[in-house]
């Protein structure tokens, strides 16, 4: 699928949000963190049935979305879309993640993550979960509404079979003041 426009090759890299280039905030070290461990959570309960990478590309269009290139901190494909797509395809998949999440930097825009949640969902993908580190939160957002998880709780969503993850153990050891 052919984007619009050139989207520039930066690190930290440049998404297409609602017909506008915007450069991702560069992660630090707690950011990354939760990356992994939230990659290790979804690789953990999709076993080798599907892959959960961060920082993957996704070029895709919407309905009532212009055209978006996102780039979600971890996205999640099954096995079966990626042999739907082919092995050149899956590198950029011009569709959006079955499954993503956002971890919030300081500083980002309100108004581009409700874009992108909003072309997410309205793309297919089954859930969003946005990480709020200092609150120490997830809302996972669906088609189906929105949960909200904090301290003590345990993150589950109904499209995903069998994933929970303890909100105290993907914030265990960062310092988040």
């Amino acid at each position: 699928m052919l984007a619009p426009m050139e989207i520039p090759e930066t690190k930290p890299a440049t998404e297409l949000i609602d017909g506008r280039l915007v450069q991702k905030m560069s992660p630090k070290r707690r950011h990354q963190k939760l990356e992994m461990r939230w990659a290790l959570a979804l690789d953990a309960w999709g076993g080798d049935s599907g892959d959960a990478l961060s920082e993957w590309r996704h070029e895709f269009r919407a309905p009532g979305h212009s055209f978006a290139s996102l780039v979600p901190d971890i996205a999640y494909l099954s096995n079966e879309s990626l042999e739907a797509l082919g092995p050149a395809a899956s590198e950029t998949p011009p569709r959006a993640p079955e499954i993503a999440v956002e971890i919030l930097s300081a500083g980002e825009s309100e108004r581009h993550l409700t874009w992108k949640i909003g072309a997410y969902l309205a793309a297919g993908t089954r859930v969003v979960f946005v990480v709020d580190p200092p609150k120490r939160t997830v809302v996972a957002h669906a088609r189906d509404g929105v949960e909200r998880f904090g301290p003590g709780d345990v993150v589950r969503h109904a499209t995903m079979v069998g994933f929970a993850y303890a909100i105290d153990a993907m914030f265990e050891g960062l310092y988040l003041g």
